[in-house]
């Protein structure tokens, strides 16, 4: 069986999470069970939203102490990231034949955030299908690291 990576791209700001959302509810309707998590803006920051359960955990504004990991300006809990992968990890381990992390970025890029459930879910379950989010600016870089050797598909289309 061949790997499956659909890279959903966007500028920042673009929608990409609307139309993961819109994606996985036609999923839904036709069936499938779609795991992950879509991190949501709201009124106190971003938060991650996980697909199945739609339980959500706050993902800025870490408490004093709290170990945290920066991108640019942003301080994010590494607390978050941690639950986040616990909940794909439960999905797939609950059948999910699809994941989606929203988003593969910067972090990632250096080896953090999702980067080790990336990899192993490429090692582990490379049947799983994974659609990642990822701002345009890094397409083909995501692409580079996190599907090497899989069947690549680009929403839009490169």
């Amino acid at each position: 069986m061949i790997r499956c990576v659909r890279i959903l791209h966007g500028d920042i700001g673009s929608g990409k999470t609307t139309r993961a959302k819109d994606w996985v509810t036609e999923q839904a309707l036709a069936g499938r069970l779609v795991g992950g998590v879509l991190a949501r803006k709201t009124s106190e920051g971003r938060r991650f939203v996980d697909l199945i359960t739609g339980d959500e955990v706050a993902l800025e504004h870490p408490a004093d102490g709290e170990d945290t990991v920066a991108v640019g300006r942003f301080l994010f809990r590494r607390a978050a990231f941690d639950w986040a992968t616990r909940r794909v990890e439960a999905a797939v381990s609950a059948g999910a034949s699809v994941v989606i992390i929203d988003e593969v970025g910067p972090l990632e890029m250096r080896g953090e955030g999702f980067a080790p459930l990336l990899d192993r879910l490429a090692h582990v379950r490379p049947m799983v299908i994974q659609v990642l989010l990822v701002r345009s600016s890094l397409t083909q870089a995501v692409a580079e690291r996190f599907a090497a050797g899989a069947d690549v598909e680009f929403d839009p289309d490169l």
